[in-house]
């Protein structure tokens, strides 16, 4: 049996908000809005032979095997031109897909300042196992790579360009400069810009311990519309003997 494994999406109240729990759907953003100039930077190493050569670059048709060599040796002597022609390569892959972010926390105070408008907005917990096509489902050729977990090393490692492609993008796309390292982040990459999920697999909302009544009522009345049938909901409060939050569970009380 596959282990159950929660994960937890926090986000802004707004109108985006309340059209994506009404539709049971999660939006993809694009990495090129992201707050990380060094989010998809890792450095390539540019070693190849021949045969990594032709997977990545095969002789177009018509030109003759001389001629092939020679283009070969051109991107084997000349690296400052190679580079610009990843570099290109990386931008269009960037710009040809989205991602959803989550990660294993829901206490996670900066997350909540960070990604859920200052403790305004809400914070959903995802139970994998009741969408295994949305969070696992391996189409990574095709539209939609599994969730990963994203890595965060002290410095960045090298990948090789040519001799594991398919590798080097995913690198690109699950690693982060190590001082992002709170997030515990894991994401999913898609080609489009929204997924729907089951509803079984959202379990709980939290609410921020800032988030304004009426915003918490709309969302109420929104999830009860569209019977959701396992959604638990929690409410965020400051400790009062640490730096931590505290979540009270309402959903008995918004029953009644």
């Amino acid at each position: 049996m596959m282990k159950r494994r929660y994960f937890y999406k926090f986000m802004p109240i707004n109108d985006y908000t309340f059209e994506n729990l009404s539709n049971n759907q999660i939006w993809f953003s694009s990495p090129m809005d992201f707050n990380d100039p060094f989010d998809f930077f890792i450095p390539y190493n540019l070693d190849f032979n021949k045969e990594e050569f032709e997977k990545i670059i095969p002789k177009p048709p018509g030109i003759s095997e001389s001629m092939y060599d020679q283009m070969f040796l051109a991107a084997k002597n000349n690296p400052t031109k190679l580079e610009k022609w990843i570099e290109i390569g990386l931008e269009r892959f960037k710009a040809s897909i989205k991602i959803a972010c989550f990660c294993e926390k829901k206490n996670n105070i900066l997350m909540w300042s960070h990604y859920a408008d200052s403790h305004k907005g809400i914070c959903l917990k995802f139970d994998s196992n009741f969408d295994y096509n949305f969070f696992h489902e391996d189409n990574w050729k095709f539209h939609k790579m599994p969730i990963r977990e994203v890595k965060y090393p002290p410095k960045p490692e090298k990948a090789y360009y040519f001799k594991d492609n398919d590798n080097f993008f995913r690198a690109c796309a699950f690693t982060k400069y190590y001082k992002w390292k709170y997030e515990k982040e894991h994401r999913i990459i898609s080609a489009v810009d929204v997924i729907k999920y089951n509803k079984e697999c959202l379990v709980e909302i939290n609410f921020g311990c800032k988030c304004d009544k009426n915003n918490k009522k709309k969302i109420i009345e929104i999830i009860n519309a569209n019977k959701y049938p396992n959604i638990n909901f929690k409410q965020a409060r400051k400790s009062k003997i640490d730096f931590a939050l505290e979540f009270d569970d309402i959903t008995e009380m918004i029953q009644c």
